[in-house]
């Protein structure tokens, strides 16, 4: 069960039935307990008087609540755990709420009061219920029988109406394209038809506002003085009144949307004050501003208005709208122009090729195929398809309105396929079939492949393998009251390597250094590569009394030299140990702890060892007190975090203009002041903090460019970088669908940025999640580009469109031959490969000057502008 069905079944589950059950059993049982929701905190509230109450809360710690619910584990068989407290005479239990997969939704806490060890000297309220450890104990047994009978029951329900909230979903897609197909169908002919544009222009405006569900559609057009405006032309909804007659001889200034830029406005959208003062004059609640330019002017604007009544605008209403204005200036350029059949063959090849579906038109009579738009032949490039195709396209049989659900065999894709007969543009009897790709419908119930666990380098298991492997085994070794060890081995200036030996060499090295360590006696199979030359260990709780032993042989690997394309290299490296549990609290206190203990080893010479010192505790203990101000920054739904935006320029005619920004996350802590990523990025990822933040920027972002383009600035794109934690979550797709359905932001205009080593570290697993964001419409970056390894032998297979060069080379292209040839380089492999380059960091003239000379379209750095907050850079540029 993912996340956001977890949290729907939370809500499902909180109810009286829950407070009524709890209340029967503390009172028939002389107990208290409460049900804690994993992501919804209390769902019930206290049983029992006041005095009870403050007397639990006293006993009961919310850091020893928190405990117990943080000591279950997802899969886990244990549904019970036991804590004990400083007084003998009082039970804490926690009974855990499972989901149909094993995962954790949510537990009971329990809390008693043995009477039998209750001292003589304690006195207690009168209403301070009172039990044994036995009762105590049969208590819990129950709770956890009824918990698993009744949750079981609840599960089934849920799933069901997920289940069939599915089938509705899809139901309702089939429906919607099925109603725009014969909606466009309709319109699309009235394209050939010989009315006026006057006549024509209503008919379009009647089927549009109809299928859009809004009160009024209606063109204006600017007066030949150029300072007032007229409706032309208008429809409304029954009982809507009419506002042609309110719109003659309008003045130009009164009217804020008519300066040649198209507006999406929303009824939750914030509005300037002249936009404000027009739409309370009309009773308008939403409208949608698109220009119709004649002669590269805006001699008409193409408007959808709600009036009286609350709209939300989503991305398809707004495509559809565009589709229509492009219908209404094709056909008035043909009228203002001629009627030929060029003209109007070009008008509808436009329209079409932009349509999100395959479309043929095919004269049956000659067998001849007339037109076909390119998402079509896209569909169709498997030969076996296309012959197979071919049939359905003219064969007379086929005469139904639609065909749901063909399958092509060769690519393994799912079509609806609609056929109507109509006038072609010269007027003999054709057929269109349009193809509509439901392969997604398909596969929807299909859940995300979980993120390979290997390293594609060396074969070992990666981070997130490691860090996963460290969470069971401290759990075990916490119940066991065993101990376990972790090793991190840092390859001493391996940089050096690469660039003496060059990155062959390199990666050689670090398979050579992977099997080695891997293959050493109680090792196998726990050595992991966790960075680009760090490699930790785990020597588990049944090999720990081998870790002298197993540090050693480690050590002597490295008083060899390796034997590298027949020649000996040497390398050291730094080694830190940390043992656990001790006094830590989670893997993550062990991770922080190892690194630590490999910085000292750094610090005091490399090639040595070291293990974790407690003259360490200074700097553990503020970083610790850091963590807690994160998490409750996280846990106070990020307001802390504040989205900074950093113009990026793009280079029309050879100057640079605004196209955008690039999110940047500040840290605005009420503790520690402002704090840069630098400082708290990397921490929040090890705490597993960042998908919460991450997930806050991206949906801040995106609301925030949603509004730049609906007021004038329908080309703006905001760039959001991605965490490599973020990326690996096996719902971080459906996240991003939902942050697009809430913004109704343009996939287009989200950009979404990884980094170069990220890519290289797991390229296979990399390449499928970049192109599911991008069949999403996103577009993709590749971040920080140069400073990773094997780029150009990685660069072809990846699904993006925009390469960053980092600054590093931009900062010394003026005085390193490398850095400007390797620019130069990378923007004419770019420009084969047909995407953009941004480079980065530039701040002097001269940078300017000098990335005038390569193919470059897009920069940002200081040079243009800071960061700013979305105040500012909306007061600069928007």
């Amino acid at each position: 069960m993912d996340n956001s069905s977890r949290l729907n079944f939370e809500l499902e589950i909180n109810n009286d039935d829950m407070q009524s059950l709890q209340d029967v059993f503390c009172k028939s049982n002389d107990m208290y307990i409460m049900c804690i929701g994993k992501n919804l905190g209390k769902i019930t509230s206290f049983s029992g008087s006041k005095p009870e109450e403050d007397f639990v809360d006293s006993n009961f710690s919310p850091e020893l609540r928190r405990e117990i619910v943080d000591s279950f584990v997802d899969g886990s068989a244990e549904n019970i755990v036991e804590r004990y407290g400083t007084n003998d005479y009082l039970m804490y239990r926690g009974v855990a709420i499972r989901g149909s997969e094993g995962e954790l939704m949510g537990a009971w806490l329990c809390f008693g009061v043995d009477r039998t060890q209750l001292p003589i000297e304690v006195r207690l309220d009168s209403s301070i219920r009172l039990t044994t450890k036995d009762s105590f104990d049969k208590s819990i047994s129950l709770i956890e029988t009824l918990t698993k009978y009744y949750f079981a029951e609840k599960f089934k329900s849920h799933l069901l109406r997920q289940k069939l909230m599915k089938e509705k979903d899809v139901e309702h897609e089939i429906t919607y394209k099925l109603k725009k197909n014969e909606i466009m169908t309709d319109i699309l002919r009235l394209m050939e038809s010989e009315n006026s544009f006057s006549k024509i222009s209503e008919d379009i405006l009647k089927e549009s506002g109809r299928y859009l569900d809004c009160t009024h559609t209606a063109l204006l057009q600017i007066d030949s003085s150029g300072i007032g405006v007229d409706m032309i032309s208008e429809w409304c909804a029954d009982g809507s009144k009419a506002l042609i007659s309110c719109f003659q001889e309008v003045p130009l200034v009164e009217l804020p949307f008519m300066n040649g830029k198209p507006y999406t406005i929303s009824s939750d959208a914030s509005l300037p004050e002249a936009f404000e003062i027009f739409f309370i004059k009309y009773g308008i609640k939403a409208a949608i501003f698109l220009p119709i330019n004649v002669n590269d002017s805006a001699a008409m604007y193409l408007c959808f208005f709600s009036i009286g009544e609350e709209r939300k605008w989503s991305v398809d209403d707004l495509r559809f709208a565009n589709d229509i204005k492009r219908i209404i200036h094709t056909v008035l350029v043909k009228k203002i122009t001629t009627n030929s059949l060029a003209s109007s063959y070009n008008a509808l090849e436009a329209i079409l090729q932009n349509a999100g579906y395959g479309v043929v038109v095919a004269d049956l009579a000659h067998h001849q195929i007339l037109y076909t738009n390119d998402t079509f032949k896209i569909m169709f490039e498997n030969e076996v398809d296309r012959l197979a195709i071919e049939e359905i396209i003219f064969d007379e049989r086929y005469t139904l309105p639609e065909l749901n659900g063909y399958s092509a065999n060769g690519s393994g894709k799912w079509f609806d396929i609609s056929i109507d007969s109509l006038k072609w543009v010269d007027g003999r009897d054709v057929r269109m079939i349009t193809f509509y790709d439901i392969t997604d419908l398909r596969i929807y119930q299909k859940k995300v492949e979980k993120q390979a666990q290997e390293d594609i380098l060396t074969g070992l298991y990666n981070r997130q393998a490691c860090e996963k492997d460290i969470s069971l085994e401290f759990h075990v070794a916490k119940k066991l009251d065993t101990k376990f060890a972790v090793l991190m081995i840092d390859l001493d200036d391996f940089a050096s390597v690469n660039e003496g030996l060059g990155y062959k060499i390199g990666d050689d090295l670090l398979e050579y250094v992977a099997h080695s360590i891997n293959d050493i006696s109680y090792i196998h199979g726990k050595c992991y590569r966790v960075g680009g030359d760090e490699f930790a260990v785990l020597i588990d709780h049944e090999n720990y009394e081998n870790l002298d032993l197993i540090i050693k042989r480690i050590m002597n690997l490295f008083d060899n030299p390796w034997r590298l394309n027949d020649q000996d290299y040497y390398c050291t490296m730094s080694m830190g140990c940390v043992k656990a549990p001790a006094d830590l609290e989670d893997s993550t206190d062990i991770l922080t702890r190892l690194n630590i203990a490999v910085h000292g080893a750094k610090n005091k010479g490399k090639n040595r060892f070291e293990f974790y010192s407690p003259k360490s505790e200074a700097v553990m203990a503020e970083k610790v007190k850091m963590d807690q101000a994160m998490r409750k920054a996280v846990e106070d739904d990020c307001k802390e975090f504040e989205v900074y935006f950093q113009p990026i320029m793009e280079f029309i005619n050879g100057l640079p203009q605004c196209c955008g920004s690039e999110a940047l996350v500040r840290w605005n802590s009420s503790e520690y002041g402002m704090v840069m990523p630098d400082k708290f990025i990397s921490q929040a990822e090890q705490m597993r903090l960042i998908n919460a933040i991450g997930e806050h920027v991206l949906l801040e972002a995106a609301k925030a460019c949603k509004h730049w383009n609906d007021f004038g600035h329908p080309e703006y794109k905001v760039n959001v970088n991605l965490s490599v934690v973020q990326l690996s979550q096996n719902d971080f797709i459906e996240k991003l669908k939902n942050v697009l359905e809430v913004t109704s932001i343009n996939p287009r205009n989200l950009t979404l940025e990884v980094t170069e080593s990220l890519a290289i570290n797991d390229m296979e697993w990399m390449v499928k999640i970049l192109k599911a964001i991008r069949e999403l419409g996103c577009r993709v970056a590749l971040d920080d580009f140069g400073t990773g390894y094997s780029s150009l032998n990685h660069i072809r297979s990846m699904p993006i469109d925009t390469i960053k060069i980092d600054k590093a080379f931009v900062s010394e292209m003026d005085s390193d031959h490398f850095s400007e040839a390797f620019v130069k380089t990378i923007s004419e492999l770019a420009d084969s490969l047909d995407v953009d380059v941004c480079v980065e960091g530039v701040e002097m003239d001269k940078q300017v000057d000098m990335i005038g000379k390569f193919s470059v379209n897009l920069a940002q750095g200081f040079f243009f502008d800071k960061p700013l907050s979305r105040g500012e850079f909306e007061k600069k540029y928007l």
